[in-house]
């Protein structure tokens, strides 16, 4: 290589010395007048050829200098092309790695990347649940291997029947009844006692299939972790109302009262008569939802039986579907509303399904239609305290307005008696009506016939009501305030004198 640069420099040197005289002998002869005479040879050849020389050596530094230069330059270039070329070479490299594996990591579905173990995290559950709900990725499964299962046991659906540990990451492939055939599921036909062996070997493996130091394979989730908490009448109106409101911003895709199939045991009629007086006022409404005297009844059913509306972490709300926030199911509402309606509302042109059921339309797992989920955990299997969720808010609604005074028959109900403004006195047997500033044309002023029977439902009701608090009373106390209250009461002892005597005093 040196031997080649070598070579190239001498030629390069002498084209340069060649230039430079020929150029210089044209720069001598055009120099010259053209009408002078010429000097004779002898006289001008000394002078010329020392003309030549200091040319030849002025002209030879030059060109050392321009070659220096060049190959300084020449040395620098090429350290900057290595340069460039290793680093342009490590980059096409990575990026051709780069571009073989993100293809199959983009249909993954995205897991948190710092997994930890929380058997009792509701939401960290829920968020296992939300990878098995794509019906191209997980298929249903029996009671016994479903997702719920793998959900408590820290699993998550990774790909097409596939489920993945997010603190061992190991994975396991799923199948019961399929196989592929040209690149496609097949269903086959296998018998009763081989597909249970299979339930029962995936079953074991939901544990099993964990590695040994994996703290998923020595606890789960417990089973009651899904069910919802009702007991506080403040924040489940709380949560009605706000389910309530999204709905309502969706009325134009709502489904018709009529294409609504509500089960039986929840009318809306009841429910509104339960309600809190400033359920539809305060916070105050949204512009675009409805009159607080004309609720809608349609977004009132469907956020009673825990619907709300669907957002989506990317394009923000979906106006026309509605989600469950528990089983992550989503429903289009669009599917269940008539296309076209008369003025009598018959249907003209049907909607793609026929009727909308709020309760069914939820996963087989969800508080809000199964009962076995929602159920206390003191609670016995197949009770008759088992209720759904809907069931529960129901009634936490009934015995809101029960402690507010809304069922009572006593005239300040809101619901009942608008017509007296006046309140009338109870009347006791024998007495007479009492006098009002208003007299008898006042409503309210004259006594009902049948005054004693009110009475003596009112006593009933007292009664009644006396017996409860004792009862619950009762629950509160411990064994030994009861003994102290049967050895009190009994007639005839010690204590019992005493305590008579104090009061005889105190009289």
């Amino acid at each position: 290589m040196n031997a080649t640069k070598r070579k190239f420099n001498s030629l390069i040197q002498g084209i340069g010395r060649s230039s430079a005289s020929t150029q210089s002998s044209n720069n001598d002869s055009s120099s010259l007048p053209i009408d002078s005479p010429q000097p004779s040879t002898a006289s001008l050849q000394p002078s010329h050829s020392s003309s030549i020389n200091s040319n030849d050596k002025t002209n030879l530094t030059i060109e050392e200098d321009i070659l220096l230069k060049r190959r300084r330059l020449q040395a620098l270039t090429e350290k900057k092309a290595a340069a460039t070329n290793s680093t342009a070479t490590g980059t096409n490299i990575s990026n051709v790695v780069l571009k073989k594996w993100t293809p199959d990591s983009s249909k993954e579905t995205p897991i948190k990347a710092t997994s930890k173990f929380a058997p009792s995290d509701r939401n960290e559950l829920l968020r296992r649940l939300a990878t098995f709900q794509e019906i191209t990725d997980w298929t249903p499964k029996p009671d016994a291997v479903n997702e719920i299962e793998w959900a408590k046991r820290g699993w998550v659906c990774q790909g097409r029947d596939r489920v993945r540990c997010t603190l061992c990451n190991k994975e396991l492939v799923v199948k019961l009844n399929k196989r592929e055939v040209d690149g496609k599921e097949v269903a086959v036909l296998v018998a009763s006692d081989v597909e249970e062996a299979l339930i029962g070997k995936y079953s074991d493996l939901i544990v099993t299939a964990h590695l040994a130091e994996c703290l998923w394979r020595r606890q789960g989730c417990d089973d009651s972790l899904l069910r919802l908490s009702l007991t506080n009448a403040k924040l489940s109106v709380g949560a009605l109302r706000q389910r309530y409101d999204e709905l309502c911003a969706r009325k134009p895709f709502l489904p018709y009262e009529f294409n609504l199939k509500l089960p039986d045991g929840l009318s809306i009629d009841s429910v509104l008569t339960q309600l809190p007086e400033d359920f539809f006022t305060n916070p105050a409404p949204a512009k675009d939802s409805p009159d607080p005297k004309e609720p809608n009844r349609v977004a009132l059913a469907l956020a009673l039986t825990g619907w709300q509306g669907l957002t989506n972490p990317r394009i923000g709300a979906v106006p026309n579907s509605a989600s469950c926030h528990t089983c992550l199911r989503r429903l289009g509402l669009w599917m269940f509303k008539s296309k076209e309606v008369g003025p009598d509302n018959e249907i003209l042109v049907p909607a793609p399904m026929d009727h909308l059921d709020p309760v069914k339309e939820h996963r087989f797992f969800c508080p809000w239609k199964n009962p076995a989920t929602q159920r206390l955990g003191s609670a016995k299997p197949g009770s008759e305290s088992d209720m759904a969720a809907w069931k529960c808010l129901a009634q936490v609604l009934k015995n809101d307005a029960y402690l507010r005074g809304a069922l009572d028959d006593r005239p300040k109900n809101r619901w009942h008696n608008r017509g007296a403004s006046v309140p009338s006195t109870p009347v006791r047997r024998g007495a007479g009506p009492p006098l009002t500033p208003g007299g008898y044309d006042s409503p309210g002023a004259a006594t009902e016939p049948g005054g004693d029977d009110d009475e003596k439902i009112r006593d009933a009701k007292d009664k009644e009501r006396w017996a409860r608090l004792r009862r619950v009373k009762s629950l509160f106390e411990s064994k030994n305030a009861r003994r102290l209250r049967r050895t009190l009461s009994r007639p005839g002892t010690a204590h019992s004198t005493a305590s008579g005597t104090g009061v005889d005093k105190e009289q």
